[in-house]
């Protein structure tokens, strides 16, 4: 008589690599959106004295908005060493003057205006003071310093670490009603696009 066969019984490490095979995928797709809503980026940044220094943006960003908020983190011996400027703007410089250090953005829409309080020159500005970033008065950052952008103001699609070279080559494309928003910081245009907004919401008490 042939012995009884028992039924064969699963590998008991199948389930075990079926649940790490889930829980890698589930990881993956929250990695994904998380890179989506939070892109981040390393890139190089020519100072108005010479230096050249890598800084570092995280961006919250919504595909039918834009950017909400940002982070930049600096490495300065003018700081004592890695600080983060987060705002909720588009950053557009960083730089040093005679010791002191200087940041500044743009808003992105109605929302970051209005929490801003309609800035006069639409953008709005920060020294370091007592150490934090203070917002400042924007004609308070030194002229040298108001002419252009430095610093990436959009997310680099496809996403990567940006050279100064690639800077140099390719800007972010310009912004504002009818483009007119550009990286050469022409002080009338922006007051002008700043004037019209505030208009449009009877916005009276604004900020410099």
């Amino acid at each position: 008589m042939n012995p009884r066969v028992s039924p064969s019984k699963p590998f008991p490490w199948l389930p075990l690599l079926l649940a790490l095979a889930v829980i890698g995928a589930i990881a993956a797709v929250a990695w994904h959106f998380y890179q989506k809503r939070y892109p981040s980026w390393y890139e190089e940044v020519r100072l108005s004295d010479g230096r050249i220094i890598t800084i570092h943006q995280k961006r919250q960003y919504f595909d039918n908005y834009g950017t909400n908020q940002s982070w930049v983190t600096l490495d300065l011996p003018e700081l004592g060493g890695k600080r983060v400027w987060h705002s909720y703007l588009m950053p557009q410089r960083v730089d040093v003057f005679e010791g002191r250090v200087y940041v500044f953005g743009l808003p992105r829409g109605d929302r970051q205006l209005e929490y801003y309080r309609f800035p006069i020159y639409y953008m709005v500005a920060f020294e370091w003071r007592n150490g934090g970033f203070r917002r400042i008065p924007f004609l308070d950052v030194p002229e040298i310093l108001r002419s252009e952008e430095n610093v990436y103001p959009c997310v680099p699609i496809p996403l990567r670490n940006i050279s100064l070279s690639e800077k140099l080559e390719r800007w972010c494309p310009p912004r504002g009603d009818k483009g007119r928003l550009t990286k050469n910081l022409d002080l009338k245009t922006y007051r002008e696009v700043a004037d019209e907004w505030a208009s449009l919401y009877r916005w009276s008490n604004r900020s410099e």
